[in-house]
């Protein structure tokens, strides 16, 4: 009975071992299945990368034309729609008595005639003292311009600009007529604001006077008090409007991107590039409704000066936090852990300064931080220029990646052009921010990039469903293999665990009794012969599992030494049932790559087949050179194997002998074909069987 479970045991440890080499032969059918379809799928794969090129182009093309059309749109000068002309002021007074208004705005530049540190009503003006003709400049907190305008006839014109610093009041021929925060002279009686104004104006007599009053004690730059547009009303709402409409449109397209990719990335959670995208479109959103023409106010008029000044502030350093993440994402290799980490921590600190400290100081550390950004830029410059080149020539540089390369190209010379813009350095000799509309092109060419990674993220999604159905199919399999497996093992074992449970039973009984006789011998032997047939059921089973395994250790084997040896060995046992063994092998047999143990196996297990169906007769032993490797053959003249069953003989649990395991030819069969043979068998019922098999030599294998 220890024998019996030990077999119990061993079945169980063989079915793992099968489940996995099941397993794994379904896999690798699988994977068969996808290559031999290899030449489909590259041209499927040429096609479709034919396509993405197409709508790349197209794509593309559609930006541009919207960014240039957006860009057009929002250009002051645009001299097809109203003529805008630029006139110098005459200590502080301009004459426009000659100008045509009809199609034209006039944008009043030059000096004005002021009185520093002082906030002065329009009748205050005149008796002043120190005033002075020229530009405030940016280094009074407090200052009160006068304009005097001369028009070419009495009618009603429109004034239009945004307000001067962070506090501006305006009167128009002694009348107030615009406020945004209090100016005062002092901070404590100081309050900050910010609008547009847009004003109606009788030019009573052909002349118009304009007093501002303007402080600052919020930043430490302030703004000149020339710039106002003016012209019939008509003419400079078709002039002045465009640029806060643009503007909102350009807002309405972040937040429509910022919805798409966080729609985008709730779909597909493993591709984080969507979900950082559209935190940096919703943040650069924020920062063009707050900045240019500041359209937010259009919608919002009421809006605090502080909140909206410190979400312009804090967009720079969360954006830069979200650039690295991106970069991060698509170009993994790029940036050193380090850097990336220092970037975004000093980018985290700025951040939480802007919500926490004074305003005054957060203009000031707005320099700092100028300074970082551009170091953070100049460093991913000289990275890429390490890295792309060798992509490139790897060409492991993928389409989104070259898209989003060009988009971080601009992002990074604006980022650049406007650090030395607020530093007072002009590159190219523009003085103008670039911010808004590079990153209005930055945003839809990383749009594109998202979209190919998106699209790959699908594929490999699509991918990974195949493949988890292979393995479903594959699970499906080994389920049934199992299944049929433990059939088969119940089948094998239930008949001698019955004999060895009844005969114990029995022997048992009479061993009580004090009975023994020659039937209780009997029982026993009856018992120890099933046991053993249970330990060799156990294992060739174990033999299967380890050739399923591969464990073969192939080595330079002598193919006739072998043969010899082991008929040899098996000669006695041959004889015990009167069967002679004849043993030929030919001359230059040669050498095989072989496993001399699982070799020695196959013809052990021939030579016990041929010994059981054989009685008093000859069991021959050949081993020759033929063409295509060596030939070893094992035949005897004894019952043979009717037609039926010699169909089935290399087939698990076929053999014609209700009391054999059926797995004997089995194994040789698979053990041969392990080691790149081919096995054979021929028989006749009365005219005995003949088993050959084949192996390669070892030139022929390699």
């Amino acid at each position: 009975m220890q024998n019996g479970g030990f077999a119990v045991f061993a079945c169980f440890a063989y079915g793992r071992q099968e489940i996995r080499a099941v397993r794994a032969v379904a896999l690798k059918r699988c994977s068969a299945a996808v290559a031999s379809c290899g030449g489909d799928e590259g041209r499927g794969a040429y096609v479709e990368r034919k396509r993405e090129l197409r709508s790349l182009l197209i794509v593309l093309s559609v930006i541009l034309l919207v960014c240039l059309s957006l860009l057009y749109l929002r250009n002051p000068y645009r001299y097809d729609l109203v003529d805008l002309v630029k006139v110098e002021s005459e200590a502080g007074t301009w004459d426009l008595t000659e100008v045509d208004f009809s199609n034209t705005v006039v944008q009043l530049m030059g000096e004005v005639e002021y009185v520093d540190d002082a906030i002065l009503d329009p009748d205050e003006f005149d008796s002043a003292d120190g005033v002075e003709v020229g530009s405030p400049g940016y280094a009074y907190q407090a200052a009160t311009s006068r304009m005097r305008v001369l028009l070419p006839e009495e009618r009603t014109y429109l004034i239009a600009d945004s307000s001067i610093d962070f506090a501006h009041r305006l009167f128009v021929d002694g009348e107030e007529r615009y406020a945004a925060g209090t100016p005062a002279e002092t901070a404590d009686a100081f309050e900050p604001g910010y609008g547009r104004f847009s004003l109606e104006v009788y030019a009573q007599g052909g002349s118009i006077e304009i007093v501002q009053q303007a402080a600052n004690f919020v930043h430490r730059e302030s703004g000149g008090h020339d710039g106002m547009l003016i012209g019939l009303p008509a003419v400079v709402h078709a002039f002045s409007d465009v640029k806060p409409a643009v503007e909102l449109v350009t807002v309405g397209l972040f937040l429509a991107l910022f919805l798409v990719h966080l729609a985008l990335w709730t779909f597909f959670r493993s591709y984080k590039s969507n979900l950082v995208f559209a935190a940096l479109c919703l943040t650069w959103a924020v920062r063009a409704s707050v900045t240019g023409s500041k359209a937010l106010y259009s919608i919002f008029p009421l809006l605090p000066w502080e909140l909206a000044f410190r979400a312009e502030y804090l967009t720079l350093p969360l954006g830069c936090i979200l650039v690295l993440l991106l970069i991060q994402d698509q170009f993994p290799h790029v940036m050193h852990a380090a850097v990336r980490r220092a970037g975004i921590a000093v980018s985290a600190a700025f951040a939480l300064s802007f919500v926490l400290a004074d305003t005054l100081w957060m203009s000031n550390a707005l320099t700092a931080y100028y300074g970082v950004f551009t170091a953070i830029i100049v460093y991913l410059i000289v990275r890429f220029a390490q890295k792309v080149p060798s992509m490139v020539r790897a060409r492991t540089l993928t389409t989104g990646q070259a898209v989003a390369l060009f988009a971080l190209a601009v992002f990074m010379y604006a980022a650049v052009h406007d650090a030395l813009y607020y530093l007072g350095i002009y590159l190219f000799g523009v003085k103008s921010s670039l911010a808004e509309g590079a990153m209005l092109l930055f945003a839809l060419f990383q749009m594109v990039a998202n979209f190919y990674g998106t699209m790959r993220e699908v594929a490999d999604a699509r991918e990974r469903e195949r493949r988890a159905e292979d393995e479903r199919a594959a699970l499906a399999e080994m389920n049934r293999l199992k299944s049929e497996f433990y059939a088969d093992v119940s089948h094998e074992m239930k008949t001698p665990l019955t004999v060895i449970a009844a005969n114990a039973q029995f022997a048992a009984q009479m061993l009580e009794a004090g009975e023994a006789d020659g039937e209780t011998v009997g029982d026993l032997h009856a018992i120890s012969s099933e046991a053993r047939r249970l330990t060799e059921l156990v294992a060739g089973m174990v033999d299967v599992s380890r050739m399923q395994q591969g464990a073969a250790r192939c080595a330079s084997v002598d193919a006739g030494e072998l043969v010899r040896d082991t008929a040899q060995m098996y000669r006695s046992l041959l004889a015990r049932r009167r069967n002679e063994l004849v043993v030929e092998v030919g001359e230059g047999v040669g050498e095989v790559e072989a496993d001399a143990d699982q070799l020695t196996q196959v013809l052990v297990n021939l030579l016990a087949n041929a010994n059981r169906h054989t009685l008093g007769g000859t069991v021959s032993v050949s081993a020759k050179r033929v063409e295509g490797g060596v030939r070893v053959s094992v035949s005897d003249t004894g019952e043979g194997i009717d037609g039926e069953l010699l169909s089935r003989v290399f087939e698990r649990s076929s053999s014609g002998e209700g009391r054999r395991s059926g797995l004997g030819l089995p194994i040789c069969k698979a053990i041969v074909e392990r080691h790149g043979g081919t096995m054979e068998i021929e028989s006749a019922p009365g005219a005995g069987t003949q088993v050959r098999f084949t192996l390669p030599v070892p030139d022929e294998t390699r």
